[in-house]
């Protein structure tokens, strides 16, 4: 039983959570960047924006810095699947803001490739 318990313990102390690509999203409204806005990541299984609808969806958030930029450290085996990590593979994420009423008011979809270091904006539009 002991045998057991230090076998599976050693199991998860192998499963490593690596970074395989970082995205930095530039939140701006009206061209000037916001501070204190949390992004969420999303990771597309084909649904292409329909997946940024609802925020329960999410897989991650960031709050922008005093740059207006959230910065996502996309890791394996959560972001990317874990037999890919010798190649490359490319991913589709989304990544999205809410308003207090959990409706997203601004979305925006990239591909990444393992390695990748990409920098995106997301423009929330202006209230009128």
């Amino acid at each position: 039983m002991l045998a057991a318990a230090c076998c599976m313990f050693a199991l998860n102390a192998c499963v490593n959570f690596k970074t395989e690509a970082t995205v930095d999203v530039e939140v701006t409204q009206g061209g000037k960047p916001l501070s204190g806005i949390t992004v969420y990541k999303f990771v597309d299984k084909g649904l292409g924006l329909g997946i940024a609808n609802y925020k329960s969806n999410a897989t991650g958030s960031a709050v922008t810095n005093g740059s207006g930029v959230a910065h996502f450290e996309l890791k394996s085996p959560d972001d990317f699947s874990p037999s890919s990590i010798a190649g490359k593979e490319e991913g589709s994420f989304c990544f999205a803001t809410f308003d207090k009423n959990e409706d997203c008011i601004a979305s925006v979809q990239v591909n990444v490739k393992t390695g990748d270091k990409k920098t995106i904006q997301l423009e929330i539009p202006v209230e009128e």
